[in-house]
């Protein structure tokens, strides 16, 4: 693919607002958006592969092959989540002064090293270059697709296919995973998170040296409100953001602990490992993403209400969790099926808060401050996965029936929190999504 039909396409935030290049007509413009959206998808398809080959075998490797207690695997996992989310913050202000493809073509050489690093043991140097390649990463790709498209539909549509993306690459990665480390080691599980990694990074590197360099000719139609109560509206959904994101990263550590050790690993006569679990919710999002899609175009929800729902169905999985665990004893195991329906609810839930947090902050951020804001949106998640690890701690000491009925707390709360911000949220946000 011609370097400089990608160019052209898509955008670095960091070049001046007064540029002014030439306009190819509406066809070609089309035609070089859906390429440069294609290499975005399959560069983060292969990223959260090797992501999330990590987080379905990162306890289970801390207690079974580095002797850590549950509690201290937990932590470290809480730590893993909370850097790698975290740092997002710092890398949108590093792209919004040197550029996005730069930062983007940095970051998947980063990762495949950090991968490369934990299969030999160096489990601190691993989280480090983790976290700083997460931060120019993750941040970077969802803004510039984002700041691709002038209006609402067509953004939320790409940012869609790349949460789509997002989730193909997840979808396999529990059974390769699991696999791999029962039959080869876990050594080679994160060997196929680097190899993914190293091909992103190639892919992205021959795509183009110019990539994102230059100003795309679509401008973001932004929110009209005043800056400052823009600005407030992101903040209220930064906190509502934590607490979903503390219930939905169980998956890493307390819903993977239940999986291995209270949960019958037999569905339909077969026999199944804890690590197929963490592909559950990946195979979901596809599923569901054009359900949810074509219901909101039918009967368009206010976006705050979208998020509202997605807080009570976070709650809702979490009691699910809670009466498996009163059915088991708390000790005892219970059908997979528990599980199964509880990562329903909640890949429900995600698909009203995470995708559409991403085209929100789009929408409302001043340019200026996209990439720092795009980041924030990361840091909230990544206080949440933060408080996921550490709340583990809990997870021996706790019956568990509590344990999960203290996430449906918090998470009953953050719906609490956007119901007392209705005349705010509608005043900024608008009646529906869909306007």
């Amino acid at each position: 693919m011609p370097s400089s039909a990608l160019a052209t396409a898509l955008s670095a935030d960091s070049q001046s607002d007064s540029q002014t290049d030439s306009v190819p007509t509406p066809e070609a413009t089309d035609s070089r958006r859906a390429r440069a959206l294609l290499i975005a998808c399959v560069t983060i398809a292969l990223e959260r592969f090797a992501f999330y080959t990590l987080i379905s075998l990162f306890v289970l490797f801390l207690t079974e092959r580095r002797g850590h207690s549950e509690a201290q695997a937990t932590t470290w996992y809480g730590v893993m989540m909370g850097a790698t989310y975290f740092t997002p913050l710092i890398g949108g202000a590093v792209a919004d002064r040197f550029g996005r493809w730069l930062c983007i073509a940095i970051a998947a050489f980063l990762l495949a090293i950090a991968y490369g690093l934990l299969t030999v043991g160096f489990l601190p140097l691993s989280i480090i270059l983790l976290s700083v390649g997460m931060g120019l990463f993750k941040g970077n790709i969802t803004a510039a697709v984002g700041s691709l498209y002038q209006t609402e539909t067509e953004r939320d549509l790409a940012l869609t296919r790349l949460y789509w993306a997002v989730n193909l690459g997840a979808l396999p990665s529990g059974f390769v995973g699991g696999w791999l480390a029962n039959n080869y080691g876990y050594s080679a599980a994160f060997l196929s998170a680097t190899g993914a990694c190293l091909l992103a990074s190639c892919l992205w590197m021959f795509s183009g040296s110019t990539l994102f360099r230059e100003h795309s000719h679509a401008q973001v139609n932004r929110s009209q409100a005043p800056e400052k109560d823009r600005l407030a509206t992101i903040y209220v959904l930064l906190p509502v953001a934590a607490l979903f994101f503390l219930s939905f990263h169980q998956s890493g550590s307390s819903l993977t602990l239940f999986a291995k050790d209270h949960t019958v690993l037999l569905l339909l006569g077969m026999h199944i490992e804890a690590p197929w679990f963490q592909s559950v919710n990946a195979g979901l999002i596809i599923t569901l993403s054009p359900l949810l899609w074509l219901l909101w175009k039918r009967w368009p929800l206010a976006s705050h209400h979208k998020f509202m729902l997605g807080m009570f169905l976070a709650a809702a999985s979490s009691l699910i969790m809670s009466a498996a665990s009163f059915v088991g004893g708390d000790t005892g195991r219970v059908t997979p099926w528990w599980l199964l329906t509880s990562y329903f609810v909640i890949s429900v839930g995600e698909l009203c808060v995470a995708p559409i947090g991403f085209s929100l902050v789009t929408k409302l951020a001043p340019k200026r401050l996209l990439g720092v804001l795009m980041g924030a949106w990361f840091a909230a998640i990544a206080i949440g996965n933060l408080s996921a690890g550490l709340i583990g701690r809990y997870w021996s000491v706790w019956p568990h029936r509590w344990f999960f009925f203290a996430l449906a707390t918090t998470s009953g709360f953050a719906a609490l929190l956007l119901m007392l911000q209705q005349s705010r949220l509608r005043k900024v946000l608008g009646g529906t999504w869909n306007e």
